[in-house]
C-alpha cells in the first residue's frame, strides 16, 4: 500500500507541472521529459528515470553546438577607437579620484540642503540624494540639515487662498514664528524630511552595500531667540546644544543623520530654527572636517572678472566687510542678494568653532562629487588661516635666521648665507614665528620668465613632524604662482625624498637661468634639482590636503 501510494502522487505531481510552469514561468519544470518520466513511475523501474538537463554535460565538439543566427559570422580584431579612448578617459579619470577617495574616507562632513532644491531647474532632488548616497558608499560619515523656507511661504499663501488669515512677519530677513506660523512650519518641515530620508534611502538601497540607514531624531535642543531690539521673534530659535553623542553613534552605525528646521527644548517647546545656522553649530559641534552649502541658484565669486575658487578665512572675511556684513556671535545671518555671501558667513562661523573647510556649490547633478573628488572642484572653497604666523622677514630677524640655519649649513645640508648676504635679500626671506620667535624660514626667488626658485627651507628642531614644513613649503608655492610663476625649482642635497614625497620631479640643469647655472658651480655642493609645475592655485590647496588633516 505505502508503494502504490507514493506511485500515485508522483503521477499526480507530473501531471500537474506542465501547468504549475503555465502559472509560475519563473521556475520552469520542464527539464524534464513527462511522457518517459510518467512511463518510467509506472514500471517500478526509478533507476531508468533521465536526470535534468542542467546535469547533462555539453558535447565537447564544438560544431555540435547550436549558435543562435547572429553569432554565426565571428571574428576576431582590436578594439574600436573610440572605446579604447573612452576607456582611458575613464582611467584618468578615476586615477586621479583615487587620493581623493583614500582622504575623505572616514571623514565627517556635515551637508546643507535648503528646501529650494525640491523644486530646483538646475537639478533634481533624486540627483543631488543620488550624489549623497555615493558619498556615503565611498566611506564618508555624512550627516545632513534640509531646509524648508520655500514650503513654508507656499503653505503661508495657500492658506490665504483659502481664506485663512496667518500673518508672517519678517524683521532683518528673520523670520517671526507665532503658533500659527509654527505650525505651517511644521508641516513643512516634516514633508521635505521625509523626501529627503526617501529619496537618500532609495539611493542607498540601490548600492546593495549592506548596512546603514537613514534616520533622523532630536539631535539637538533648541532655545527662542528672544527679543532683540524690541522685536519678540516668539518660536525662532537658535541651536542650544548639539547632542553629539547620538549623532556619533548613528554615523558609527554607517546611518546618514538627517536634521530639519524643528528644534525641540529641555521644557517640551518647539521652535523654528534656520537650517544655516544649524548646519554651523552641527559641524562646529562634531569638529567636522567639511562643511558643505548648496546654493538655491548657480552662483561664483569673481575679483577683476577672474574666477575665485578658493578663499582664505582673512579673505573672506575682507569680502563681507566689503558688502557690510558682520559675522555675529550668535551666527544669525539672515538671506541676502547674492546668497553666497549668507553661506560664507555661516562657513566663518564654522572654521572659527575648528571645522577645517567649507565649500559652497551650486545646485547642479554631480557638483557634489566634483568638488570633493577632483582638483578643479566646482564651488567655492573657503578654508582656515593654515599659514598663520607666516611672515615676510625682517632685518630684525636676520640674526634668528642665522642661528636657525647654522647647524645645517654646518652639516653641509644648507648653502652658506652670511648675515650681510641675507639682510641684503631680506625681502626674499619668509619667516614662520610663534610668540614672536621664528621656528621656521624660506625664501623665494623669482627669475625671469615663469621660474622661481624655492630655497633655505628650514624648521626647528623641536618644531619638526608638527606640519611646519609642509606649511611653508605650500606658502611658497602659492606665492609662486600668484608671482606669475608655474615652474618652481628647488636644489637640495640631503632632503630630496621629502620634495619627492610632495610631487616633485627630478630635472636636469639647464631648466635653471644662466647666472643661476654659474652660481651652482661655483657652490660645489652638486645639489640635485627638482622641479614642480604648478598649474593653478588648487594644485596647493590639494598638497594642503594631503598634510593637513
Amino acid at each position: 500500500m505505502p508503494r502504490l501510494s507514493w506511485k500515485f502522487l508522483h503521477v499526480v505531481l507530473l501531471l500537474a507541472a506542465p501547468f504549475a510552469e503555465a502559472f509560475f514561468p519563473r521556475y520552469p519544470v520542464s527539464t524534464f521529459d513527462y511522457s518517459r518520466t510518467f512511463r518510467k513511475v509506472l514500471s517500478d523501474d526509478t533507476s531508468q528515470i533521465p536526470p535534468p538537463a542542467s546535469s547533462i554535460a555539453p558535447s565537447s565538439s564544438p560544431s555540435e553546438v547550436d549558435l543562435p543566427s547572429s553569432l554565426t559570422e565571428l571574428s576576431f580584431d582590436s578594439p574600436p577607437a573610440s572605446l579604447l579612448s573612452s576607456s582611458s578617459d575613464f582611467v584618468t579619470m578615476f586615477r586621479g579620484s583615487s587620493q581623493y577617495i583614500a582622504r575623505h574616507r572616514g571623514a565627517t562632513m556635515v551637508l546643507h540642503i535648503p528646501g529650494d532644491i525640491l523644486n530646483c531647474e538646475h537639478c533634481t532632488l533624486d540627483e543631488i540624494c543620488a550624489d549623497i548616497a555615493l558619498l556615503w558608499l565611498l566611506g564618508v560619515r555624512v550627516v545632513v540639515t534640509i531646509g524648508c523656507r520655500p514650503q513654508v511661504e507656499e503653505r503661508l499663501q495657500r492658506r490665504e487662498e483659502f481664506g485663512v488669515q496667518v500673518e508672517s512677519e519678517i524683521v532683518n530677513g528673520v523670520r517671526v514664528t507665532d503658533e500659527d506660523v509654527l505650525r505651517v512650519v511644521k508641516e513643512s518641515a516634516g514633508f521635505v524630511r521625509f523626501e529627503v530620508e526617501r529619496n537618500i534611502a532609495k539611493a542607498m538601497k540601490t548600492h546593495e552595500s549592506g548596512g546603514g540607514n537613514v534616520v533622523g531624531g532630536n539631535f539637538y535642543s533648541a532655545m527662542p531667540m528672544g527679543v532683540i531690539q524690541g522685536t519678540d521673534y516668539k518660536f525662532t530659535g537658535l541651536p542650544r546644544r548639539i547632542h553629539t553623542s547620538q549623532i556619533e553613534a548613528a554615523l558609527a552605525a554607517q546611518d546618514i543623520c538627517v536634521l530639519t528646521s524643528m528644534g525641540v527644548s529641555p521644557s517640551g517647546e518647539m521652535f523654528n530654527v534656520a537650517t544655516e545656522n544649524l548646519a554651523a553649530s552641527v559641524a562646529s559641534a562634531l569638529k567636522a572636517d567639511k562643511i558643505v552649502y548648496y546654493l538655491t541658484k548657480p552662483t561664483c565669486v569673481y575679483n577683476k572678472g577672474i574666477l575665485q575658487q578658493h578663499l582664505r578665512l582673512s579673505d573672506a572675511k575682507a569680502l563681507l566687510d566689503r558688502y557690510n556684513m558682520t559675522q555675529t556671535t550668535t551666527s544669525i545671518c539672515a538671506p541676502t542678494d547674492p546668497e553666497i555671501l549668507s553661506k560664507v558667513s555661516h562657513s566663518l562661523t564654522a572654521l572659527s568653532a575648528g571645522v577645517r573647510r567649507a565649500h559652497i556649490i551650486s545646485p547642479n547633478p554631480g557638483s557634489l562629487l566634483t568638488e570633493l573628488y577632483t582638483r578643479d572642484g566646482s564651488g567655492t572653497l573657503i578654508s582656515r588661516d593654515l599659514y598663520d604666523g607666516i611672515r615676510r622677514a625682517m632685518p630684525s630677524d636676520v640674526p634668528a635666521i642665522t642661528d636657525l640655519i647654522s647647524p645645517l649649513v654646518s652639516a653641509g645640508n644648507v648653502k652658506p648665507r652670511k648675515s650681510g648676504a641675507i639682510e641684503k635679500d631680506i625681502l626674499t626671506y619668509y619667516v614662520y614665528t610663534r610668540d614672536e620667535v621664528v621656528i621656521a624660514v624660506g625664501q623665494m626667488r623669482r627669475y625671469d620668465g615663469d621660474l622661481a626658485e624655492i630655497g633655505c627651507l628650514v624648521v626647528a628642531d623641536e618644531y619638526r613632524r608638527g606640519g611646519r614644513g609642509d606649511a611653508m613649503l605650500c606658502y611658497l608655492e602659492r606665492l609662486c604662482y600668484q608671482s606669475g610663476a608655474r615652474r618652481v625649482v628647488v636644489l637640495s642635497t640631503v632632503a630630496m625624498e621629502f620634495f619627492v614625497e610632495r610631487g616633485w620631479r627630478e630635472c636636469n640643469l639647464e631648466v635653471l637661468p644662466d647666472e643661476r647655472i654659474k652660481e651652482w658651480g661655483s657652490e660645489g655642493r652638486n645639489s640635485r634639482i627638482l622641479m614642480k609645475e604648478i598649474k593653478g592655485e588648487r594644485d596647493v590647496d590639494e598638497d594642503e590636503l594631503m598634510w593637513d588633516r
